[in-house]
């Protein structure tokens, strides 16, 4: 059992649900692992929404503000620590002043970075960052290569550690066999241009130009009027061969991969760096075609990865007409996919243990194992 009384003095603070979207739904996660150590005083960020203007930036300096305060009032107890996630574009200055107030009042600092855009192209607020939460800051990236990039761009961080989000989505024990029919092509994001949804639709257009048994099954939310509009407009120009399920979540999103033959992401979001529903898909046997882009290139088998300067309807036609001419083909990328999902979920443990750890001190006996002592006899 864990001791509360001797456990750390935990502030978690970070965007969490609502809405949905790939940092939110980690940061969720992470504080489950990090209560069931321990007592943890969690400071909500987000305003329930995303976007800009003076109404979200009003909403969300409150939140702040009051996050500050909690840091404040933690200040006297012994043993101090601070988890965050790190905001981009403005919303670094967020995680600027919290992590410099977490270090002004003695705790020990975690920043888990989520996004690719501070390595693709460094900023001067990244830099400030690493300066105000110091050296002795623990920076968690995604994938060895991330860790290495973002160290060698920012000196401050010199103390780092990587976390794979492989560890938020254990394998299913055993994926079903696909059917026979259309070969169904899947893609759930926040649906909007960067994230490829005008590509989804540019593929479909050149596989039935190819005569190819094909449908296309899109979930998540529009992310604007504008995406709204364009999946409105492909569900009536494809005559039935686009169904669109909206959000998704639990069994409604696993339905949703049971259903779909290959997933599919063609990204070019500048922020991108480890998107969940690559790991999700995999591991319920989905086999993956992606742009390559951010800690991507390491998390899918090579031969779905399309180079950000190719053409990505291109580069991936033969495989999506061999798949839907050759059912065994398809099995066996599925199964590859499979079994990627499932190495990178085993190696992902030590880095998520030593990741909560740092946060919350070491992982609490189960009472099973303690030492009971032992009856007297006679």
């Amino acid at each position: 059992m864990t001791d509360r009384s001797t456990s750390p003095h935990i502030v978690v603070s970070g965007r969490l649900p609502p809405p949905v979207d790939g940092m939110s739904r980690v940061t969720a996660l992470v504080l489950d692992r990090l209560r069931a150590r321990g007592d943890v005083e969690v400071a909500d960020l987000s305003p329930g929404w995303n976007g800009g203007g003076p109404r979200y930036h009003a909403a969300k300096a409150l939140r702040v503000l009051l996050a500050g305060l909690r840091l404040a009032a933690g200040g006297m107890q012994e043993d101090r620590r601070f988890y965050m996630p790190v905001d981009s574009g403005l919303g670094i200055f967020y995680t600027t002043a919290l992590a410099g107030l977490a270090r002004l009042f003695g705790y020990e600092r975690t920043l888990h970075h989520h996004s690719f855009a501070t390595i693709t192209k460094p900023t001067w607020r990244m830099s400030l960052l690493t300066r105000v939460a110091g050296t002795d800051c623990m920076h968690v990236l995604l994938c060895p290569a991330m860790q290495l990039a973002f160290q060698k761009l920012y000196p401050a961080a010199r103390t780092g550690m990587s976390m794979s989000n492989a560890i938020f989505t254990p394998p299913v024990p055993r994926p079903r066999a696909r059917k026979p029919g259309p070969l169904r092509i899947g893609h759930l994001s926040n649906l909007c241009v960067d994230k490829g949804l005008d590509t989804m639709f540019n593929l479909l257009r050149a596989l039935r130009a190819e005569e190819v048994d094909v449908k296309l099954v899109l979930a998540g939310p529009g992310l604007g009027r504008m995406d709204n509009a364009l999946v409105a407009a492909g569900l009536a120009a494809f005559d039935g061969d686009v169904e669109y399920r909206g959000p998704v979540d639990g069994e409604a999103k696993a339905a949703f991969y049971r259903d779909i033959d290959v997933f599919v992401f063609p990204t070019q979001y500048r922020n991108e760096a480890q998107p969940l529903v690559l790991f999700e898909a995999m591991a319920a046997g989905v086999p993956v075609l992606a742009y390559e882009r951010g800690c991507i290139g390491s998390d899918i088998p090579r031969p779905g990865l399309v180079p950000q300067d190719k053409d990505f309807v291109q580069t991936v036609l033969p495989a999506l007409r061999r798949w839907a001419e050759d059912r065994a083909a398809l099995a066996l990328a599925s199964e590859q996919a499979h079994a990627r999902a499932r190495a990178a979920y085993e190696s992902s443990h030590a880095g998520f243990d030593a990741v909560l750890e740092r946060i919350a001190g070491p992982a609490p006996e189960p009472e099973s194992a303690a030492v009971r002592p032992k009856r007297a006899v006679g």
